[in-house]
């Protein structure tokens, strides 16, 4: 994957991010208070997720699939309760 393709991808990714933030934002409405402390822990990981979007690198590129995949985990845990 070139430079280009990279940057791509990770902006592509963070777009994910972006829309499970805001449908996990939705469903936390609806969720207890447990839910919502393991929000408090993982939300602020977006932050880092707009960081490495910019980054261009197989480290960056990992994390980002990582962070995708615990909010995905995470909003599908809130949905099953």
């Amino acid at each position: 994957m070139d430079n280009k393709q990279m940057r791509d991808w990770m902006h592509e990714n963070l777009g994910k991010l972006k829309m499970l933030r805001d449908e996990i934002r939705v469903d936390l409405h609806l969720a207890g208070m447990d839910a919502k402390d393991k929000w408090k822990e993982l939300e602020p990981k977006f932050r880092d997720a707009e960081k490495l979007a910019d980054e261009v690198s197989e480290v960056s590129r990992k994390a980002m699939e990582e962070m995708v995949e615990r909010f995905r985990n995470f909003r599908e845990s809130l949905r099953r309760h």
